[in-house]
């Protein structure tokens, strides 16, 4: 397939055909505008150009000539050239921004999928435009991912029903008066039991995050004190109770750990990203629990009277789906989700005038995913992605 530059050439050729000998010093100039044009990157001027060239010296014959018209459909409607710059400007301020750097190879290979995701994300745009979408979608620093590599981030592991009867000696389903009235809505950020998004990276430690801001949570109200704590202590310490470090792990297991052992604040055992050597020790331990409750499978009314009156609520959720990957705004809703493979945290729950009941979700991706780090998903809505599926808090 002939690119613009090479089109240019030929059709100033193909003119050339149609002008009389005098006029042949006047083409070459405009083959100079042409190529000044092209080197930069202004299609439109470019394709002004030609059209001019073609009125004064042409004698309206391009019609004779295959090239002048495959040089005018490319440049009117600046087609495959315009998006492939277009392409390679947005990847190059996207590479630049987060500092990333690929050899050449690498480089094709990471900004065809950029490009797979940034056409992905119009899609959904354009439906939510069109009223058949509740949510919008961007792109974020997960764009250039493969599939396996950002899977590695959902690190929600579910112990088979053999396990999870050993698991559940400190705990049973939460029993909840179901004619109670609720609140419309709740929002534990607003009652200041809820810390900053923070950002668990390239380790399945997504579980470790959930469960430490229900503690922090579950802390505030007990104490009155909202402190941060470790999910570093709980990707290392937990591994002898079944965890699997930063492979990913269950909830329960976690608080399990922390009211026999206790779990540190954030300062005393920072984040790393990786697992290391348990480093607990007695002296660091500032926050216990007495157990844990979980709640029914799929019983959503059970978790909205959880999270209004317990707290937040660590939830197993479908995250594999694009569409949650690049999750924006407004009210998730996603009709294919697959098996619970995420841990987030429920903060509260509210309803939209527009797309009707949601939770409000902290997840664990940094700020810049998400409305600043939350989602706002479908409540009510078919236990949507398993949301109360996988679902417990503190006691």
């Amino acid at each position: 397939m002939w690119t613009i530059a090479q089109l240019a050439v030929f059709a100033i050729l193909a003119l050339a055909d149609f002008a009389v000998a005098g006029e042949i010093e006047q083409l070459k100039e405009v083959l100079g505008k042409f190529n000044k044009d092209y080197k930069q990157g202004n299609m439109t001027r470019l394709a002004s150009d030609f059209r001019s060239a073609l009125k004064e010296y042409g004698d309206g014959q391009q019609g004779e000539s295959t090239v002048v018209q495959e040089f005018l459909k490319k440049t009117e409607d600046n087609g495959e050239q315009r998006a492939m710059e277009k392409l390679e400007t947005e990847w190059k301020d996207y590479v630049t921004a987060l500092g990333k750097h690929y050899d050449q190879k690498e480089n094709n290979f990471r900004m065809a999928i950029f490009e797979s995701n940034e056409l992905m994300t119009e899609r959904i745009n354009k439906k939510y435009e069109q009223g058949l979408v509740s949510y919008t979608t961007a792109l974020n620093d997960l764009a250039d991912l493969t599939d396996e590599e950002f899977m590695v981030r959902n690190g929600l592991r579910l112990p088979n029903q053999t396990d999870l009867r050993g698991k559940r000696q400190t705990s049973e389903f939460y029993r909840y008066d179901k004619s109670e009235r609720l609140p419309d809505q709740v929002d534990w950020r607003t009652k200041g039991a809820v810390t900053p998004v923070r950002n668990q990276g390239e380790c399945g430690s997504c579980y470790a995050f959930a469960t430490a801001a229900a503690l922090e949570a579950y802390h505030k109200q007990m104490t009155g004190r909202l402190l941060d704590l470790s999910p570093q202590n709980i990707v290392d310490c937990t591994r002898n109770l079944g965890n699997n470090g930063c492979s990913g792990g269950y909830m329960p297991t976690a608080f399990q750990y922390a009211s026999r052992y206790g779990i540190a604040m954030e300062s005393r055992y920072p984040y790393v990203g990786t697992e290391q050597r348990c480093r607990w020790q007695q002296s660091i331990a500032v926050v216990t629990d007495n157990g844990f409750n979980e709640i029914q499978p799929g019983d959503e009314l059970a978790l909205k009277h959880a999270v209004a009156k317990r707290g937040p609520v660590v939830v197993g959720i479908s995250g594999s789906k694009r569409s949650f990957r690049f999750y924006k705004d407004g009210v998730y809703s996603e009709g294919n989700c697959g098996r619970p493979d995420h841990a987030v945290l429920a903060v509260g729950y509210g309803t939209h005038p527009s797309y009707g009941d949601y939770w409000i979700v902290k997840n664990s991706w940094g700020t810049d995913w998400g409305k600043d780090g939350y989602v706002y998903m479908a409540r009510n809505r078919g236990n949507m992605c398993h949301i109360a599926s996988a679902a417990s808090f503190p006691i």
